[in-house]
């Protein structure tokens, strides 16, 4: 195809040249005799100018031909994307929010919570999810949709590590792996804070409080007083600030891993203060001890099995809805814990 194009330049050359420089066309051995074949000769010259232009877009624009398919502009498959955002917003944000917060279920873009999860439970919970609440699985070995490299790239970009995207050759094609990488890809929410050096253990084994009535009246009368009455009501029936906690429908639809770590890390985009902070809570306030964390769950497991303190039936406050937000009348929102 190049020497065709090399010879069609060739032909087109000379007579274009004088065309353009105003030189008459000389192609033939005999001058023209009348206007009529003058005017011929002309239009002739126009029709190679033309023509030549035409060939020249055609080599500016090389061989992508108009229709031609742009490998650039093919579909990807679902089991190939890698992009976070994507793969965030196709399967996190109906949950927890556009950007990790702000959502039904706790938030992910939560400096504490990043900090403290482990990745290795992050993994587990994506790829197998919470069974008996809402959490589904998403690893396509747990029945989801996602593959084994989409999961470490939710793992990653949540958790705060830099990685990168390997293609290795497979049995089927190329197979896509995920990798940590210090000099990798800079994760989307950037990277997480440090631990404070007071805060909980974000995993515990399951907790050894007696559930007895008396146990469970004493953490509710110490503990929950302390951290959480002045919210949702001594009882954790509700006020008219915030709604009730001790509700069957609610706690049944709560792990105790959920309960733990809403206590811990609190829910900074909707006011609710994280385990240290004595925002909304009484005087006197001190941070809460992974045992204080531990008592609380055991009283919220409690309650979600239908068992409270008797009088709870009078006790019960009207609220419109359930909120982990902070009192009426506060306009001021609590800052992101870290």
């Amino acid at each position: 195809m190049g020497s065709r194009l090399i010879d069609l330049v060739r032909f087109w050359e000379a007579p274009v040249g004088n065309a353009l420089r105003g030189v008459p066309f000389r192609g033939r051995t005999r001058r023209p005799l009348n206007a009529i074949e003058g005017a011929a000769q002309s239009h002739d010259s126009r029709g190679r100018v033309h023509a030549l232009c035409c060939f020249s877009l055609l080599v500016a624009v090389g061989c992508n031909f108009p229709g031609k398919p742009n490998p650039a502009d093919r579909p990807v498959l679902p089991s190939k994307i890698l992009d976070f955002a994507t793969l965030f917003g196709q399967n996190c944000a109906g949950c927890h929010g556009g950007k990790g917060e702000l959502g039904p279920a706790p938030p992910l873009n939560a400096p504490l919570f990043r900090a403290l999860v482990p990745e290795s439970e992050l993994q587990r919970v994506i790829s197998h999810g919470r069974p008996g609440t809402p959490m589904p699985a998403f690893a396509l070995s747990s029945g989801g949709t996602l593959t084994d490299a989409q999961v470490k790239v939710l793992v990653f970009e949540i958790k705060g590590t830099r990685f990168k995207n390997v293609e290795k050759p497979d049995s089927d094609g190329t197979k896509l792996e995920v990798l940590a990488d210090a000099q990798g890809i800079a994760p989307s929410w950037g990277a997480p804070d440090p631990v404070p050096a007071d805060a909980p253990p974000y995993l515990v084994e399951k907790s050894k409080v007696s559930a007895t009535s008396e146990a469970v009246e004493r953490i509710r009368t110490t503990v929950f007083a302390r951290a959480c009455a002045n919210c949702h009501g001594e009882r954790g029936q509700g006020t008219a600030k915030t709604g009730a906690i001790n509700d069957q429908a609610f706690l049944r639809l709560a792990s105790d891993q959920f309960l733990r770590r809403t206590i811990i890390t609190g829910r900074a985009d909707l006011g609710m203060p994280d385990f240290s902070k004595s925002t909304g809570r009484g005087p006197g306030f001190k941070p809460l001890s992974a045992q204080d964390i531990s008592d609380l769950v055991a009283l919220l497991g409690y309650w979600r099995q239908g068992s409270s303190a008797a009088g709870d039936a009078e006790q019960q406050a009207p609220a419109t809805t359930r909120s982990f937000g902070p009192p009426a009348g506060r306009t001021d929102h609590h800052a992101k814990s870290s």
